[in-house]
């Protein structure tokens, strides 16, 4: 059996590999920002862990002509993607234990590298502040390691998504779209909480190992299943090319020349706007939030992560849940924009109530978190409803990696200098508002007439 035959198979692969994605991404936002702040580190300066590990998203546009261009379809038009990604994935946490002990978090902890090893460092902001040119910032080399990780972790995304374009029913989407974005939840739970534990009793350098395994199992998991009935399971085992997209190499050029007729479209076309805009309030939440707990409520940072663990993502799996059941029989720009408005609510009732030191904060971390999954849900599955033309999987890609362009613009407002905290919580309320002038000036059923007749034309 294969993927694409079989329904329970390539529901299972696609949460795994949405898992896969899911436990570095909470480590890294959630725990170990929240460490780095706990250590003795301003929002400022921790910020750059959480900035550069989503920089890299911001380049998935990058990998999805390569994985569109460059194929292996004896193997799978997909699937030798994502495994070379997941080894990244796992070498980039591997090779954290050369690097020596990262226990020492403090502010101007060093790490001793060999020259060359550092001089591949110097690019990250901080990096030349050391007195020995042997010597990295354990925050710097945090950072550079997380923005090679997150590389890798962004063309698996990209090839796990124009898998899901490929071999995903019109009919199952919307409840597939939730039990994935439910289990990057589930996995983000067990590198927040999971994370959170494994530092205090462990340190970081098992940790990341241990995280390093864990894609390492997956991997193994998809390389034992084919893409599709008749293909070759690993390079030397018989097998052969079975997708109509049977062609090894095509050229860069061609597909470009679709995605660009893709987008000629308004509805297309406004969906990378949207797609900015809607991420740009989580982007200001993620850093903000963990620094108002730990540095207005006195809480521990490993409390945080736990409490983002256990009431973040709770609501977050039930957003995503009850979002993607609801999105294909009431429509997707309704429960988006239904999301919208909770997000743009929680936010504006949390800036207003800051002051208040008698209240406790924690419910705004189900509320918040559980519209951004039920928004979520719903534009991925209008995103994949719109993509039309052979670069559907490029198109697809476009509005994934634009998404992560807003969250690190609002990363980066969240770091503004001398803002108060108040304000920042009051302009994510606001951002989340805007895109709702975009979403229902969109038309996706024109969209999917648009693709049938062109396939009728063939």
């Amino acid at each position: 059996m294969s993927m694409s035959s079989h329904r329970g198979i390539r529901t299972t692969i696609l949460c795994l590999l949405y898992f896969a994605q899911g436990f570095p991404y909470g480590f890294v936002l959630y725990t170990l920002f929240s460490v780095f702040v706990d250590q003795g580190f301003t929002r400022e300066q921790a910020g750059i862990i959480t900035g550069f590990s989503v920089l890299p998203w911001t380049f998935k546009f990058a990998w999805a002509p390569l994985i569109d261009s460059v194929r292996f379809p004896a193997m799978g038009l997909r699937r030798p993607w994502i495994l070379i990604a997941q080894l990244g994935m796992a070498l980039t946490l591997i090779a954290n234990s050369w690097a020596g002990d990262m226990g020492n978090l403090a502010p101007g902890a060093t790490i001793e590298l060999s020259s060359w090893a550092a001089g591949l460092f110097s690019w990250v902001p901080g990096a030349t502040e050391q007195s020995s040119p042997n010597e990295v910032s354990t925050l710097v080399f945090i950072a550079g390691v997380f923005f090679l990780h997150n590389a890798f972790a962004s063309l698996q995304d990209v090839a796990t998504d124009a898998l899901a374009v490929d071999i995903l029913e019109e009919s199952e989407r919307g409840r597939v779209n939730g039990f994935m974005w439910g289990s990057k939840l589930f996995g983000i739970t067990v590198g927040t909480t999971g994370g959170a534990y494994l530092i205090e009793h462990f340190q970081l350098n098992f940790t990341l190992q241990f995280l390093a395994i864990g894609i390492l199992l997956i991997a193994g998991v998809v390389l034992a299943v084919r893409e599709r009935d008749g293909e070759k399971r690993l390079p030397w085992t018989s097998g052969k090319a079975v997708s109509f997209q049977n062609h090894a190499l095509r050229s860069p050029l061609e597909v470009l020349l679709q995605l660009f007729r893709a987008l000629s479209q308004w509805t297309t076309g406004a969906a990378v706007l949207l797609s900015v805009i809607t991420s740009i309030s989580l982007g200001i939440f993620i850093p903000l939030a963990s620094d108002t707990f730990i540095n207005v409520y006195d809480w521990e940072s490993l409390d945080y992560s736990k409490a983002l663990g256990t009431w973040g993502i709770g609501g977050e799996l039930c957003g995503a849940l009850l979002g993607g059941f609801l999105c294909d029989r009431l429509g997707r720009r309704r429960i988006a924009a239904v999301g919208g408005i909770g997000m743009g609510c929680a936010m504006i009732a949390f800036s207003l109530l800051l002051t208040e030191a008698s209240i406790n904060p924690t419910w705004l971390l189900p509320i918040f978190k559980g519209f951004v999954a039920f928004q979520t849900v719903a534009l991925f599955s209008l995103y994949m409803k719109i993509c039309w033309t052979t670069s559907a999987a490029t198109q697809f890609t476009l509005y994934m990696s634009v998404s992560n362009l807003g969250t690190y613009i609002g990363n980066e407002i969240a770091r503004i200098d001398g803002m108060e905290r108040g304000t920042l919580f009051m302009i994510a309320g606001i951002a989340a508002f805007v895109p709702l002038l975009v979403l229902f000036t969109l038309r996706p059923d024109a969209i999917v007439d648009l693709r049938k007749k062109m396939e009728a034309a063939k």
